[in-house]
């Protein structure tokens, strides 16, 4: 290749560039931040990331065209490099446990505004807390856009995720689940259950549902079924529930043997790998609707 044509090329790819439509990325803890930015930019986006020093993994910044780490709480700071980088349509990913507001000398380092906005929040369940931040974040004119729509292909399906079906008795905890997660997601309080032989073992609250699942495993022994779903009347700009992985892992760990999961409304992370360590432990996974009753089949 000659040098103009070379030039023809740089010049070309760098149009490309220009023209594909930047999505901020607000990244917290996790895997689904790093995975979430490869499938955005494959889709096309330019994707620039605001993550938090000691909670978002500095690896996703190679998936990403633009990163800028702050401290967790600098409200101001974010909202500055959020403009700097030239966003205004962003989406909010991974995990900020609400346990580190209880923890003395942590990693959070709120400014005034952060101050400010909790001092406002009387009643700081996970969702009015979330709407707060996004309330805030949308006052400085950015739009949160839907975690379901940017991710629809992440959305767990309807029927079977792995080569096990549920047998009766998951089948059977798994009804007492559903109907058990719908009344916790009414109350605000968590987006998992775990039941074995019509119990009750544990239900999600500030731990998060990996640690839940290993609770439920130290109080009632193997054999249990977790369920997971969203909310009724999820906000989809942010905090649907997901699964990966560790999730299976901590299933292993306690010994559960099935995991029942909103279909359409809860992301898989990596689900290729998600299926192959259920299969490997021979877990059952599969995606459920929310409306179904006891009286139909579970998909």
């Amino acid at each position: 290749m000659n040098t103009r044509d070379e030039a023809s090329a740089q010049n070309s790819r760098d149009r490309e560039k220009s023209e594909r439509k930047v999505l901020g990325l607000i990244a917290g803890a996790g895997n689904l931040p790093t995975v979430a930015a490869r499938l955005l930019c494959e889709l096309g986006y330019s994707i620039r990331l605001v993550g938090f020093e000691g909670l978002t993994d500095p690896l996703v910044a190679a998936e990403v065209e633009q990163s800028r780490f702050l401290p967790l709480g600098r409200l101001e700071a974010m909202a500055k490099a959020l403009s700097e980088m030239e966003i205004r349509q962003l989406l909010l990913l991974g995990k900020v446990p609400k346990s580190l507001l209880y923890e003395e000398g942590g990693i959070i380092e709120p400014d005034e505004e952060a101050i400010r906005l909790l001092a406002n929040q009387r009643e700081r369940l996970d969702e009015p807390l979330m709407q707060a931040i996004a309330g805030w974040i949308e006052s400085r004119g950015f739009e949160l856009c839907n975690q379901g729509e940017m991710l629809a292909s992440l959305l767990a399906p309807l029927g079977s995720q792995s080569a096990r079906e549920p047998s009766p008795g998951e089948l059977e905890d798994y009804e007492i689940g559903r109907s058990v997660v719908a009344r916790l997601g009414h109350a605000g309080v968590g987006q998992c259950v775990v039941v074995r032989q019509g119990s009750v073992l544990a239900v999600e609250a500030i731990e998060g549902t990996d640690d839940t699942i290993r609770r439920a495993g130290r109080l009632g022994g193997r054999g249990a079924t977790v369920v997971k779903a969203s909310r009724p009347g999820q906000d989809r700009r942010f905090d649907l529930p997901a699964i990966g992985v560790g999730t299976i892992e901590a299933m292993i760990d306690c010994g559960a043997s099935a995991l029942a999961v909103e279909a359409g409304s809860t992301l898989i992370i990596d689900r290729k790998a998600v299926a192959s360590a259920a299969d490997q432990a021979d877990i059952a996974i599969w995606g459920y609707r929310a409306e179904s009753s006891s009286e139909q089949p579970s998909w």
